[in-house]
Formats: structure tokens, C-alpha cells, sequence
């Protein structure tokens, strides 16, 4: 099984980053839908666990919610190695972009 785990600073406090997640977990298979399916999503606390398939590959994200920083933790099939820096990259990427303060900005305009 291959791993990547990342940590992603951030200043929104817990609970506004665990609402902008929420928020894009629960549209990922409309923002995506040809390569997201099999979505599922549990909450527990501080914490988000998601699971999906993209491209054929099973993808299991744990998300722990801090203050200022999430911890991330993927898991993927043996199969999905040579793809793991491209998939790091989009996931990291992608909750980077949703931690800019900049978003809350816009958000308030």
C-alpha cells in the first residue's frame, strides 16, 4: 500500500476550515464527474475520512482538522505508485488553494 502524508498551514481556525472541506468533499463527484466516483464520506470529530475511486484507483484520505493546520494522510493500492506524486499534488494543491485566506475574502465580498 503507498502513502503520502502532508501537513497544510492555514489561519482559518478549525471550524472554518473544517467547513470549507465539508463543502468540497460533498462536491467533488459534481466538480469532477469522469474521474470521481464511489464517493464515500465520514465525519468524526476533528476528523474527515473520504474515499473515492479516480481513474481506477481507490484513493482513502484521512483528514485530521487543527487550529492552523490539517494533517493529511492518503492511502493507495500498490497499482497507483507511479501516480503518486500526481495525486499528491491535486489533493494538496487543491486544499491549499481552499485554506487561502483569500477564499474567505472573496466569500465576504
Amino acid at each position: 500500500m503507498g502513502q503520502v502524508r502532508r501537513l497544510v498551514s492555514h489561519s482559518l481556525g478549525a471550524v472554518e476550515a473544517k467547513t470549507r472541506l465539508c463543502s468540497f468533499v460533498g462536491s467533488m463527484m459534481q466538480e469532477y464527474p469522469d474521474q470521481v466516483h464511489q464517493l464515500q464520506i465520514k465525519f468524526a470529530g476533528n476528523e474527515l475520512q473520504v474515499c473515492f475511486s479516480a481513474y481506477g484507483i481507490q484513493n482513502q484520505w484521512l483528514l485530521r482538522i487543527y487550529r492552523d493546520t490539517i494533517e493529511l494522510t492518503g492511502s493507495f493500492p500498490e497499482s497507483a505508485n507511479p501516480y503518486l506524486g500526481k495525486i499528491e499534488k491535486t489533493v494538496v494543491g487543491r486544499i491549499e488553494d481552499l485554506m487561502s485566506e483569500n477564499l474567505q475574502t472573496a466569500r465576504a465580498a
